[in-house]
């Protein structure tokens, strides 16, 4: 819901990137997924909502 607010609020501009990359880290320090599999599930929910328009996985 965070990141869909700052894409509402932000469009895909730095406000937005930036909140995705806190979102990225707290993820995965809260879940202790790798950051990798945290940024690829990111990746498909930008994609998603329309931020990009294809996801890049690594």
């Amino acid at each position: 819901m965070r990141l869909h607010a700052a894409y509402k609020a932000h469009g895909s501009g730095p406000e937005f990137w930036q909140t995705y990359q806190a979102l990225m880290f707290t993820v995965s320090d809260r879940t202790g997924d790798p950051r990798i599999k945290v940024a690829n599930e990111m990746a498909r929910l930008a994609a998603g909502m329309g931020v990009t328009q294809k996801a890049l996985f690594v």
